[in-house]
């Protein structure tokens, strides 16, 4: 017995000293507890009612966090907590991704990190292979494992920038609170879950760990620069009377650009109506796909979002039947409708009664399905409108607070204005500065419908402090529309 008790502690003493020198990976994942402050887009001069949530995070190389951008979005107060340790620490983001949902946090108490290792950054895992996926989900104290199985690899849109990158299924559940936990494979982060299916059982997404590279790689300068693009749209080539048009042989296959953006127009590098047959030298498959892994095969702008911001690829092209080659140099496109931001306060302006802002994504989300739900005239600028030398940004009259002097214009609402006493409106700004600076009797603004808002300059002035007082709004613009002279309320 004594023997048999003996070898058992050394047993127990052995395991101990090799537990030491591994790393275990739910030991490395903290629950995120955030307080946020949403703003109203409606009404922009205010915020939501706060609110609070939960997300899971993991620790990487040099005690920083690694969670979900939407997990600490619109955030006002931030605490961690790690696992079998009740005590909420204070964290502060460090820098945010919302491009590809990513974000790194610190703990202002380094004694936080004490006792914890870092996980490092695995590979993409193939299909079929078995991940885990660690957490705090339905706001769980401990942290939960589930198995799943990677079911397929392919680019998709990530919900919180609507922007299209690479992605994994996995049938493991992902649930609220995991959001930001890392999926862990041969005790590496191969991924960090992000959203699931609502149509699917047991099937959620995890941002891979190309991508989780890509972004670490970019905030090396402490700045998010993104993911590159290219603003054309392109069609399959996968008809063969469409290939002969062109001039394209049978041994040939590629994707045709049908518009691009002015831009790019002026840089004449591409051009409407030329085919794209390869990219750095591999060839496009007239569905739009080049080779992937083994027998997978991706869309080819996968290879165009590895790259970084200022990279220079080279396109083979087949212009007027000729074949050409032409250098790009990567950037990540501006829109006239912006993406979605975070911890900022909406731009507006006010005068009169009417309240003007840009059209923005976060605007368009106050309708929620906004592609269902929102006026039409601004979803088709969301989808169609294309940033110019003339135009940069869209001014919506988004609505009119009711008083003596706009008396017959409050029904007005969700209207793009586009002139202001003739003058082209290029963005928000430079509306304000036409109406501030205007110094005739009135003051006529043009619609898109060509409706037309005709002023006393000089009765808006005086309205605007009693219209601000009966609702409550502290100013007539946002911080960013100020400029030095302004003193505040008329």
């Amino acid at each position: 017995m004594k023997k048999l008790f003996i070898l058992a502690m050394c047993a127990i003493v052995n395991f101990a000293i090799y537990a030491d020198n591994v790393v275990i990976p739910q030991a490395s994942v903290v629950k995120i507890f955030a307080v946020k402050n949403k703003p109203n887009y409606y009404r922009p001069w205010a915020n939501y009612p706060a609110t609070n949530g939960t997300g899971s995070g993991v620790i990487i190389s040099g005690n920083r966090i690694l969670t979900n951008a939407h997990v600490i979005a619109d955030h006002s107060f931030i605490t961690v907590r790690k696992r079998g340790n009740a005590k909420k620490f204070i964290a502060k983001v460090v820098i945010m991704g919302p491009e590809c949902d990513l974000a790194i946090l610190d703990v202002v108490d380094k004694d936080f990190f004490e006792g914890m290792k870092a996980l490092e950054i695995g590979d993409l895992p193939k299909s079929q292979e078995t991940v885990r996926v660690l957490g705090f989900p339905m706001g769980g104290n401990n942290v939960s494992i589930t198995e799943g199985v990677v079911s397929r690899i392919e680019p998709s849109q990530y919900t919180l920038s609507n922007r299209t990158l690479l992605t994994v299924q996995i049938d493991a559940a992902i649930n609220p609170g995991n959001s930001g936990g890392p999926v862990i494979m041969d005790n590496k982060i191969v991924g960090i879950a992000f959203q699931s299916r609502n149509s699917g059982e047991n099937m959620g997404f995890m941002i891979p760990a190309p991508v989780v590279k890509h972004f670490l790689k970019d905030i090396k300068d402490n700045k998010f620069d993104g993911f590159p693009d290219i603003d054309i749209n392109i069609s399959q080539m996968e008809n063969p009377a469409m290939r002969e048009s062109l001039g394209m042989t049978k041994e040939q296959t590629g994707v045709l650009i049908t518009d691009l953006s002015l831009a790019e127009q002026n840089l004449e590098i591409l051009k409407k109506h030329d085919v794209i047959l390869e990219i750095n030298g591999v060839k496009i498959a007239n569905d739009m796909t080049i080779p992937f892994r083994d027998d997978e095969v991706i869309i080819f702008a996968n290879d165009i979002w590895n790259k970084e911001i200022g990279d220079i690829i080279k396109f083979t092209l087949l212009r007027d039947k000729k074949i050409i080659t032409r250098d790009y140099t990567l950037g990540n496109p501006k829109y006239l409708v912006s993406t979605r931001k975070f911890n900022s306060l909406p731009s507006y302006y006010i005068y009169g009664g009417f309240v003007f802002v840009p059209l923005t994504q976060n605007y368009l989300d106050s309708w929620g399905n906004w592609w269902k739900n929102a006026p039409k005239d601004l979803v088709h600028h969301k989808r169609k409108s294309k940033i110019s030398k003339d135009r940069e940004e869209i001014v919506v009259l988004s609505s009119v607070l009711a008083d003596d002097m706009n008396i017959g214009y409050q029904n007005y609402g969700y209207n793009i204005v586009t002139k202001a006493n003739d003058i082209k409106v290029k963005s928000l700004k430079h509306f304000v500065e036409i109406v501030d600076n205007c110094d005739t009797k009135y003051i006529k603004i043009t619609l898109e419908d060509d409706d037309i808002i005709v002023l006393n300059t000089e009765k808006a002035k005086q309205s605007n402090a009693n219209i601000l007082k009966r609702y409550k709004i502290p100013n007539d613009r946002s911080n960013d529309l100020k400029s030095k002279k302004f003193l505040g309320i008329f």
